[in-house]
């Protein structure tokens, strides 16, 4: 471990980040390292684009940017070699995913280091993929929940909400998710997890939720293991949970996660502050010696209600359970000055939903709105997604065929919706503005306590 801490502050050095900051410094324990001042979101920004790159440009492989959840965008430089290290690390923990044969939708946004992750896993033997990435017009959700269906795709990548979105569509096609698809695993990163939803999604689907952990800047950082500890990968990271005084935090304790890069080559950092709290755990049941965190969320992200200071975990979490004690997967958190509201799609009477959020989260106000469906996620719409075809320039009207007239019309179809379905949407609209200016007026105007529900 010193060695290949040793070895990447000698790599960061030939960026310009690192080249003054690190000159001279040799790793010989691990308090030569926490001797180093930590590296901040600042910094990178202060760096610029290029700043972080400590390898020639004919060495690169891939440009990557944060999506900029916590200000603005940070850059990364990628080699081949860094590629090959996340996805050898992949296949190694999860041979039983990742193995010939295995059809694999692969719903990352392509834009981000996972989706190509999951290309190069395929491409080394570890299965089939079909790179559907989701921001990506030409692969909408129906069409990628149709994809799964005709190939019968079993493992499912994506972002959190992913499996949630294709249910639903599922739901209102009339669809049986156990029945009707293949999808048994879900390979899932780049938002919160909690436990409540990954019990929810694995019981709708019956499938195993494996949750992946990493960032723009990092890659790699971990993945959950069979018995649902997120473990981090101290082959690609050393990683560090510190106090606000600097000093290590204990199993069960929550601390901030500064992590320095052992398995990034273009763009090697040396204990950055990646802004996550993290809960450090004690040993896993699993038996692996590798260290177990849940996430909890960006600190400056951290809600300060009745007293308590509320992670954006344990808000989802709660929200989550709330969902579920009503048979739902759809909803949405507001947090307010005063409680936190939790609006549900469902049909019917509120059950125990404020009970499952109070078992999660005692003494937290919070007031329960259950809303029609398709009010948070309307399915309707993304149905309605725009067929995208290759870019032409001419058109023969003679044939069969749409008859276009402009390049924007031989490269997007919209489709156009009836009355019924254009009556819907506003309608839907319109409510949702409603209760947006309700909520603004009780904001701006103090009145009587509330009963919550």
């Amino acid at each position: 471990m010193i060695d290949a801490l040793d070895a990447t502050v000698r790599r960061a050095r030939g960026s310009a980040l690192y080249r003054e900051r690190l000159a001279g410094v040799t790793i010989r324990s691990l308090d030569d390292l926490r001797a180093l001042p930590l590296t901040t979101r600042a910094d990178l920004q202060a760096a610029g684009p290029h700043g972080t790159r400590a390898v020639p440009l004919d060495a690169v492989c891939h440009y990557g940017e944060s999506s900029g959840t916590t200000g603005a965008s940070n850059s990364t430089w990628l080699t081949a070699g860094d590629f090959e290290r996340d996805a050898r690390m992949l296949r190694l923990r999860h041979p039983d995913v990742f193995a010939p044969g295995q059809i694999i939708l692969n719903r990352f946004p392509f834009m981000a280091a996972p989706a190509h992750l999951v290309q190069l896993v395929a491409q080394q033997g570890g299965g089939v993929a079909i790179p559907a990435g989701n921001i990506n017009w030409d692969v909408p959700f129906p069409r990628a929940l149709e994809l799964a269906r005709t190939t019968g795709a079993s493992v499912l990548a994506g972002l959190p909400i992913e499996p949630v979105v294709l249910g639903e569509i599922a739901r209102a096609q009339g669809i049986d998710l156990c029945r009707d698809t293949s999808l048994r695993t879900f390979f899932l990163g780049g938002s919160p997890l909690p436990a409540g939803m990954q019990q929810r999604l694995a019981r709708l689907w019956g499938a195993r939720v494996i949750e992946l952990y990493g960032s723009t800047e990092t890659m790699l950082l971990g993945t959950s293991c069979t018995a649902g500890t997120l473990h981090l990968e101290p082959e690609l990271v050393h990683c560090e949970v510190l106090r606000t005084d600097g000093a290590p935090v204990a199993a069960g304790d929550v601390g901030r996660l500064v992590v320095t890069t052992i398995g990034v080559e273009g763009s090697p950092l040396v204990r950055l502050e990646t802004g996550d709290a993290v809960r450090l755990l004690p040993p896993c049941s699993c038996g692996d010696e590798r260290p177990g965190v849940v996430v909890l969320g960006r600190e400056a992200d951290v809600v300060e209600l009745a007293g308590r200071r509320l992670y954006p975990f344990e808000l989802t979490d709660a929200a989550a359970a709330a969902a579920d004690a009503v048979d739902s997967s759809v909803f949405f958190v507001v947090v307010l000055e005063d409680r936190i509201l939790v609006r549900i799609e469902r049909d019917g009477a509120p059950g125990g939903a404020a009970d499952a959020f109070a078992r999660r989260l005692p003494g937290i106000p919070v007031e329960i709105e259950l809303v029609e469906p398709q009010m948070l996620l309307d399915v309707e719409l993304l149905a309605r997604s725009p067929h995208v075809y290759k870019p032409v320039v001419l058109a023969d009207w003679r044939r069969a065929g749409r008859r276009i007239l402009t390049v924007g019309e031989g490269m997007i179809e919209w489709p156009r919706p009836s009355w019924a379905e254009g009556r819907r949407w506003i309608s839907r609209t319109l409510r949702t503005a409603a209760r947006r200016r309700r909520l603004v007026r009780e904001i701006g105007v103090a009145g009587p306590p509330r009963r919550l529900i």
